[in-house]
């Protein structure tokens, strides 16, 4: 049987996206996002919620209060939204992994991905 728990995030960041090669004003956002890890029930849980809190805020950390341009080539909130599932993903248990992860770049725009 599958089954699921999920983990909910939020951080602060600045970010200008390239639109047709034209760099747009740098601005803000609060991004917030959830992921979805999968796995068997095992001892009546699928994972420490609290193991799975660290592994994200680990993640997220290096996002946080940060002008993203200095991280990423074109901070669109899909490439954010990869490269925060990528780090997630190295640091699951064995028999975890991670089904899917939802990222909102304010209130109205977001992307999500199933893996």
């Amino acid at each position: 049987m599958k089954s699921r728990i999920r983990e909910k995030f939020v951080f602060d960041a600045a970010h200008a996206i390239k639109i047709n090669g034209e760099l747009e004003e740098i601005h803000g956002h609060t991004f917030r996002g959830e992921i979805f890890i999968e796995g068997e029930v095992r001892e009546g849980y699928i994972m420490d919620f609290l193991e799975l809190r660290k592994i994200l805020n680990d993640a997220i950390a290096p996002l946080r209060h940060k002008n993203l341009n200095r991280l990423f080539e074109n901070p669109t909130t899909e490439n954010i939204a990869l490269w925060i599932a990528e780090q997630v993903k190295m640091d699951l248990p064995q028999g975890i992994r991670l089904h899917k992860i939802v990222l909102w770049e304010g209130e109205e725009n977001g992307v999500e991905f199933e893996f």
